[in-house]
């Protein structure tokens, strides 16, 4: 006769088999092989139960504005199909021209006249996001990092760096953080008591390799960047089984770092996340930055990061219960926030989230961990605090929308997954 424990974990096996059945596994992420997916980093069973945490309905507000049509389904234009899947876009030379991040390891350029698209250059292991300089038209921020399941050379680092688009020249610019101590809740340091270093002082003394650098975010003097540290952990990846483990039991390593372009100095601005995502940067410019917004991917919410005045230090939850995982964020020409969401979170993983002493189970056997098999938009009001527009997606044409890039032609969606290659455009909703 089974145990209570013993009844539940078989019902939540067969349930998931079920789910299997019916929409299969999401494309991203997915296990490396049985070894990675039974043990931690250190080697030894991940049976560490987490604690609880509780998700609620999708917020009404976003459902009122939800399209009653697959909006992108409709309207998505695809072009040069010979382009895998990729993070981010980034359009330039007044939008005659795109470079995306490649899951190849490339950056890609595509001329969107003529619709040519080639390899650019062969970056450090595999670039995610990619983020204008103001001030220089010829250097751009990019984010590196490891994606699941690839294999690199020896010695590429993960970190933040900046490509010359004209010379394709790539240069390191953080690739190691001072030690900092994990902390269990949201945890900010407003910017007047930040402790930075000098990059080129950090050794294996003082400091440690950045685990997985997700994107970025530069100030509107060109002085700034603020990136993300989704999460820490040894052999951390963009997809795989790193990031699923992530996602399942929610540990709290998220880091948010900020770099002194001028200075040279990095230090740390938030911690205590999930999994610590798209980053964008509030304030008109005339000065330096009161507040940054960055998404909290698997615990589905967006965060304002109070940095000076009134507020200065804290983490304030937004957004809560988001439709999934939360990816980047982007402005339009009308200030206007557009969120990704790279997949929507379903019914199971809500269930394992409130009931955590299945979650070592599910590590031991993620082939019976599913998502649904939907990828979906949000539109918020400049402040964040308004849904204007939501659609969803069941990832036919596109499959994982990583990042949104609004243009004078269109939207623009970053997919990640090579299922579906090719640059992905769709009409505005809104104007």
């Amino acid at each position: 006769m089974l145990t209570k424990p013993g009844a539940r974990l078989l019902q939540l096996g067969l349930a998931a088999l079920l789910v299997l059945g019916a929409v299969g596994c999401s494309n991203e992420p997915e296990p490396t092989s049985d070894q990675d997916a039974r043990t931690d980093e250190g080697g030894q069973m991940d049976q560490q139960i987490p604690p609880k945490f509780m998700v609620g309905d999708v917020p009404q507000a976003i459902l009122d504005v939800k399209t009653e049509n697959d909006y992108i389904y409709d309207t998505v234009q695809t072009t040069a199909r010979e382009i895998p899947g990729y993070d981010d876009v980034l359009l330039a030379d007044e939008e005659n021209r795109a470079y995306l991040t490649g899951r190849d390891g490339w950056i890609w350029t595509m001329d969107l006249g003529t619709g040519e698209a080639k390899q650019l250059v062969d970056v450090p292991l595999m670039a995610a996001g990619i983020q204008r300089i103001p001030g220089n038209d010829d250097e751009v921020v990019i984010t590196i990092s490891r994606r699941g399941g690839a294999s690199y050379p020896p010695g590429e680092q993960v970190g933040l760096y900046t490509l010359n688009l004209s010379t394709q020249e790539v240069t390191p610019l953080v690739v190691r953080v001072p030690h900092s101590d994990d902390v269990s809740e949201p945890t900010v340091f407003a910017t007047a008591d930040q402790e930075r270093a000098k990059v080129a002082s950090l050794d294996d003394t003082n400091s440690r390799p950045v685990a997985l650098c997700n994107d970025a975010a530069v100030s509107a003097d060109g002085k700034r960047v603020y990136f993300t540290e989704s999460y820490v952990a040894d052999g951390a990846t963009m997809g795989g089984i790193a990031s699923l483990r992530t996602l399942v039991m929610l540990p709290t390593t998220g880091r948010l770092w900020m770099y002194d372009m001028e200075k040279q100095t990095v230090g740390l601005v938030a911690n205590g996340y999930s999994f610590t995502d798209g980053i964008l940067i509030e304030g008109d410019g005339s000065g330096p930055e009161k507040s940054v917004l960055m998404t909290d991917n698997a615990r589905f919410q967006l965060h304002r990061i109070h940095l000076a005045g009134d507020k200065a230090g804290e983490s304030e939850p937004i957004w809560r219960d988001l439709p999934g995982l939360a990816d980047g964020l982007r402005r339009d020409d009308q200030g206007r926030i557009w969120l990704s969401i790279i997949t929507n979170r379903g019914t199971q993983l809500d269930w394992m989230h409130a009931n955590p002493v299945v979650k070592p189970f599910m590590m031991e056997h993620p082939e019976l961990i599913s998502l649904p098999s939907m990828t979906s938009l949000l539109l918020l009001s400049p402040d964040a605090s308004t849904p204007l527009w939501y659609t969803e997606h069941p990832q036919t044409r596109v499959t994982s929308i990583a990042a949104v890039t609004p243009g004078t032609s269109g939207i623009y969606l970053a997919n990640f997954s090579d299922k579906t290659p090719g640059l992905h455009r769709i009409d505005s909703p809104l104007d």
